[in-house]
């Protein structure tokens, strides 16, 4: 046989093999974890370290989605961006104190206006303002630039590693359907790589479905992708595979009066022009984020935000690494306005009706079992 013929049916034969395992990599099995029973009854408990007193910042009592204005730093420090009077407030999360305050509303080098946005990478400040405009400063409000961009209706964005990664929401001419894109882009903000998709089955007219996607340090990432129907949740790598599904047996059930009342009364105006749907029962999963175990924790149904009622008890799961359920638990300490960040638990409460006062709590995680 002729070499030339040789080294033709060796290079179809590599072919073949290349395509095979593409194919069969494509087709991978995603581990599925479907939990009957949590494995301990007390796994932690949840203590109060402090309060810090967040009356004066007016974001909390005017905005719906408090998420985008707060971030840390490497140190833990809390940094608040009130865009109402282009402020950030800073406090010590060792002990609540608030220890540096800067920024007003403006034009100038360290001034806001229409800021909308905070977001920390390593020692730096970035906040947006309007549609397009980024002024970044040190951590301590000194000015160090600023730029014009363009995001198409920015969602989420969070810093990991040396990117950063950024949701957005992609509709149609008509307004009506809703796709959910994450890139992982550069500090231009612009471009980048797409890393995931996803289409919301309702829509515009669905729920708030980028507040349930949760993404690490590292940038793996956590999205209940059927929300509404099953308790799942879908684990990804920073690249945007798939890499675990986890959840556990749920009897989905309807939203109680109470919440029904209040819901319809804050979206009023959006449920009667027909700009939302009301759902009939909560969606399944509320809040995620990963504690330093790399357990995930997992707020599910109907919340306190829900109805208002002061004695609510939230349900809080607990998942391991590895989609294990932990434990199961009724707390009013940890609600859908729960955050982490180095082994605490924040909590912001509603204004006091009374008093108009309005706080966060913090808890410290202490574990009981492992």
């Amino acid at each position: 046989m002729k070499k030339g013929k040789v080294f033709y049916i060796f290079f179809l034969y590599l072919l073949f093999i290349i395509f095979y395992y593409s194919c069969m990599k494509g087709k991978e099995k995603i581990n599925e974890v479907i939990n009957k029973q949590p494995i301990y009854k007390d796994y932690v408990d949840v203590k109060k370290l402090f309060d810090i007193d967040v009356t004066q910042i007016n974001i909390f009592s005017k905005e719906y989605d408090f998420s985008r204005f707060i971030d840390f730093d490497k140190n833990h420090n809390l940094y608040i961006l009130d865009s109402y009077s282009g402020t950030i407030w800073v406090f010590d999360t060792k002990n609540g104190k608030l220890i540096n305050k800067f920024g007003k509303i403006g034009q100038g080098p360290s001034e806001f206006e229409d800021a909308n946005r905070l977001v920390i990478k390593d020692d730096k400040l970035f906040v947006f303002q309007g549609f397009f405009g980024l002024k970044i400063l040190s951590l301590n409000g000194n000015y160090i630039s600023q730029q014009t961009i363009t995001i198409e209706n920015p969602l989420v964005i969070k810093a990991v590693g040396d990117k950063f990664f950024l949701l957005t929401g992609k509709t149609d001419r008509t307004f009506t359907n809703l796709e959910l894109i994450l890139r992982e882009v550069d500090e231009s903000f612009s471009g980048g790589k797409e890393v995931w998709r996803y289409k919301c089955p309702l829509g515009l007219k669905g729920p708030v479905y980028w507040e349930w996607l949760y993404i690490n340090k590292n940038g793996n990432f956590y999205y209940p992708k059927e929300n509404l129907d099953k308790y799942l949740i879908s684990k990804y790598d920073r690249n945007g595979h798939e890499i675990l599904r986890f959840g556990r047996d749920y009897e989905l059930s309807k939203y109680s009066q109470k919440a029904k009342e209040e819901i319809r009364s804050y979206f009023k105006k959006a449920i009667e022009s027909g700009q939302m749907i009301p759902l009939e029962s909560p969606p399944i999963v509320r809040n995620i984020f990963e504690d330093l175990k790399e357990n995930i924790w997992v707020v599910s149904g109907e919340t306190f935000e829900d109805n208002l009622i002061p004695e609510y008890e939230n349900t809080v799961d607990i998942f391991d690494k590895a989609g294990r359920w932990l434990c199961n638990f009724k707390t009013k300490l940890i609600s859908k306005n729960s955050f982490f960040d180095n082994g605490k638990i924040f909590r912001l409460l509603p204004i006091n009706p009374e008093t108009y006062d309005q706080f966060l709590e913090v808890y410290e995680i202490k574990y009981l079992a492992d």
